[in-house]
């Protein structure tokens, strides 16, 4: 007999019960210690037996930890910001959970022992293959006879959801640079610095979401809430990976934010083009989606040949390969609910 949903919910109130911010670290630790078990117990009934509500109530706490939160920030009571020091309990239980779901990642074979530049071609042509830019949402912006109203209703749904999105993006490539060697982070610094818009505010992307907004008549709420648990677990994936003690790890969580951040944009930059929409109406897509066969700057590219510099035995391709087609499962997942909101949007303004 299975667990029910209301002893789920009991269980995960257990695992994520708010605790004292002024907790003295062996307070913590015992803390942590009681609750460790519980919340390897919910992972696996949500990774290893598959069960949706466990796997909702997981997400959903766990991105509500004190650790990373998906906004400009949010001024909140106090000045604590417990990422990376003084909340042990929160760090545990990601921890403990993440452990979990990586173990249950489904795992794929490379046809062939692919290493260095080799594997990186590979890796990139699957993540091509694998990559929401073929989702009909962009069939649909491109191609759905529509009236002003109409397409201003997708346009802004679409950009709404990029700008929920693009908050986190410039924080996942910051934090996967902070670890690096010095050299190494030099050679990705470009990545951030174009994301901040090189410190100018109108250029940085978060922004030119903000602003390309704007010009269609709506307003940013910076702190909007994410909804969708779906979305919810894709960003926890991402900073999980880009995080990750194990740089191989880190790197592949980062590819999958650049490659999102080309491919997916540029399939909306394309669509909207054929519209007739004028690139100074979607600045935030010209930015990060023009350019082809890899986008203008080739960051894209860049992060493509750092990966590669560490796929050194074929068990690392295989790792990373299972790694990317995780992430665009889960990509997809969220990508689902977003392109029914973009329709109900559409139709409602007929």
């Amino acid at each position: 007999m299975g667990t029910s949903d209301q002893e789920l919910t009991a269980l995960a109130d257990k695992v994520f019960a708010s605790s004292p911010t002024v907790a003295s670290a062996s307070e913590q630790v015992r803390t942590l210690a009681e609750r460790a078990p519980l919340a390897e117990e919910l992972a696996n009934l949500a990774f290893r037996d598959k069960n949706q509500t466990a796997w909702r109530l997981l997400q959903n706490g766990i991105f509500s930890l004190p650790m990373f939160k998906v906004t400009s920030g949010a001024k909140i009571n106090d000045r604590r910001r417990p990422f990376f020091r003084g909340d042990l309990v929160s760090a545990g239980i990601r921890d403990v959970v993440w452990e979990v779901e990586e173990k249950h990642v489904p795992k794929l074979q490379p046809p062939g022992p692919l290493t260095g530049e080799a594997a990186a071609e590979f890796i990139e042509a699957e993540f091509r293959k694998r990559s929401v830019q073929h989702h009909p949402l962009f069939a649909y912006l491109g191609d759905t006879k529509m009236n002003p109203s109409q397409e201003r209703a997708a346009v802004l749904a679409y950009l709404h959801s990029v700008m929920v999105r693009i908050r986190t993006v410039h924080r996942s490539i910051m934090l996967v640079q902070l670890p690096m060697e010095f050299h190494d982070c030099i050679k990705l610094a470009i990545l951030l610095v174009d994301e901040l818009g090189g410190g100018e505010l109108d250029k940085a992307h978060a922004q030119q979401t903000a602003l390309d907004i704007e010009k269609w008549g709506d307003k940013v709420d910076w702190h909007a809430p994410v909804e969708s648990t779906e979305m919810k677990a894709m960003l926890n994936w991402n900073l999980r990976t880009v995080t990750h003690a194990d740089t191989l790890w880190s790197y592949t969580g980062i590819f999958c934010v650049e490659w999102n951040s080309y491919l997916e944009l540029r399939a909306a930059l394309l669509a909207l083009r054929k519209r007739g929409i004028g690139d100074d109406k979607m600045k935030v897509l010209v930015s990060h989606g023009e350019g082809a066969p890899y986008d203008k700057d080739k960051h894209a590219f860049t992060v493509r040949q750092e990966l590669g510099r560490r796929i050194e035995t074929p068990a690392d391709c295989a790792q990373v390969y299972a790694g990317i087609a995780y992430h665009q499962s889960l990509y997809h997942a969220f990508f689902e609910g977003e392109f029914a909101k973009l329709r109900r949007s559409v139709e409602s303004a007929a």
